[in-house]
């Protein structure tokens, strides 16, 4: 499957244009459950979609399901309570592991020593983050189960709905808002298996279709959030893990960080998805021109439409040698080729 994924929609033309290229007639089935309570203030999306919108209402399902059925509201609330248990149990022993290894990076008494050294750590986080997927699966199978989801007559029901709405559907389209939310109604209305091309999503949306989804925002007026793991996401594009507003939300100026992130998340691809990015991925598909990603070294990689460059502090020039036109505020950067 073909998924397009674009930059977060602030202004909606990036989303608009798309839409009306891939999607030029016919009903768009429309996922915005990680707006949650919000999620019925669709007036602007709609109108994106030109008024051709059929939202899923995934969440006012889920609490519908809630409120009715008593049983399954006890088993969400058991599960809520476990999966945040487990986060912040895995975000303390994250939070030692980060620290214990900036501290090795700071020696350089003996470098071979600290390389070493380094390189085990990150091997140590890389156990962590499988560790935590596990127990957040094991933890998430154990739901399931207990309320016999693939049984459950009114979630069958409402299955039943959505397959109609998706096959009846031109396209489909998922927003942003909380990725934890919405990657959880996924899963419990089996959207996986209804996702209907073309695809057009961003920001949680693109998190959610990736095939682990990290939470992370290091720049956050509250402080320094670490990237965490959180769960399994539904896998559209294996191996590609996008990032949503980087500028804001990762220390792009900071190249151990930027280093550690890549080799940490490797063969992974940590992919940087900007406001005005348009990126087609999928399963076996090599990433587009324009991409930009995070190499090993902490170097930002551009794929340019006459091979890969590197982006380094100097004079502002785009992927062809020429000028590039930033703002006057952005950190200049200059492109070298890489690669033979």
């Amino acid at each position: 499957m073909d998924v397009t994924v674009l930059g977060p929609q602030r202004r909606t033309s990036g989303a608009k244009a798309a839409v009306a290229e891939l999607i030029p007639r016919g009903p768009v089935a429309t996922i915005n459950a990680g707006w949650r309570e919000r999620e019925s203030e669709d007036g602007e999306l709609n109108a994106v979609l030109e008024g051709r919108m059929a939202n899923l209402r995934l969440y006012q399902r889920w609490t519908e399901l809630i409120s009715t059925d008593p049983e399954y509201a006890a088993a969400e609330r058991k599960l809520a309570d476990e999966l945040e248990e487990q986060q912040a149990v895995y975000a303390l022993r994250l939070f030692h592991a980060v620290a214990a290894l900036d501290q090795v990076n700071r020696r350089d008494k003996m470098p071979a020593v600290r390389a070493a050294a380094v390189a085990d750590g990150i091997r140590q986080l890389r156990a962590l983050d499988a560790w935590h997927l596990s127990e957040v699966a094991g933890s998430r199978h154990t739901f399931y189960r207990s309320i016999m989801i693939g049984e459950r007559p009114n979630v069958l029901a409402h299955r039943r709905e959505l397959r109609e709405i998706c096959q009846g559907s031109a396209g489909m389209v998922i927003t942003g808002g909380h990725v934890g939310v919405l990657l959880h109604l996924l899963h419990v209305f089996g959207l996986a298996a209804m996702l209907t091309e073309p695809v057009i999503t961003w920001s949680a949306g693109a998190m959610a279709l990736s095939d682990r989804v990290v939470l992370f925002g290091a720049n956050r007026p509250a402080g320094r959030r670490l990237p965490e793991v959180w769960a399994e996401g539904l896998g559209a594009y294996p191996g590609v893990l996008p990032f949503p507003q980087p500028r804001s939300r990762l220390p792009m100026h900071d190249p151990y960080q930027l280093a550690l992130l890549a080799r940490r998340f490797k063969p992974r691809t940590c992919l940087l998805v900007e406001e005005k990015s348009r990126l087609l991925l999928g399963e076996g598909r090599p990433l587009p021109t324009s991409a930009r990603w995070v190499d090993r070294q902490g170097a930002v990689i551009v794929r340019g439409p006459e091979g890969d460059v590197e982006e380094r502090p100097g004079v502002p020039v785009d992927p062809t040698g020429q000028p590039a036109r930033r703002p006057a505020h952005a950190d200049p950067v200059t492109l070298r080729r890489v690669g033979p």
